[in-house]
């Protein structure tokens, strides 16, 4: 068996709302449109997220205890940007840092449905301050 690629399917309440946030405000493209507009598919660069508007309402699977979407940065410096970016929009509020325990420097924001969204860079053992 050879996997080509990935994609998870999340639930959202409202499908334009969602493609509006990850097709204009995060950048992503829609690489495909399922069952007439009520599920899209997004291309994140190394994988896919997909996203549909259930008929049976199926709830989200946001809030604090819910689903965390993380993208990779290429540095630090990228994850700074990015912050300044969505916090000069209004989206993101707390600024980068490591998120203990964890060897990531990053920070967070909400999606439409209340999926936490996290910009990071993984850090390797030395930049997190660990023994190799």
């Amino acid at each position: 068996m050879a996997i080509e690629s990935s994609v998870v399917f999340l639930p959202v309440t409202d499908i334009e709302q969602t493609t509006q946030f990850y097709r204009d405000v995060i950048g992503l493209s829609v690489v495909q449109e399922q069952v007439g507009g009520s599920c899209r598919i997004f291309d994140t660069g190394y994988g896919y997220l997909g996203f549909c508007q259930y008929q049976d309402k199926r709830p989200v699977l946001g809030g604090p205890k819910g689903v965390c979407l993380s993208f990779n940065c290429h540095d630090k410096a990228d994850v700074d940007a990015q912050y300044q970016k969505y916090h000069s929009a209004g989206l993101a509020s707390e600024p980068p840092g490591k998120v203990d325990p964890f060897p990531v420097y990053s920070f967070f924001m909400e999606d439409p449905d209340g999926y936490k969204v996290e910009f990071q860079k993984i850090l390797s053992c030395q930049e997190a301050g660990e023994p190799e």
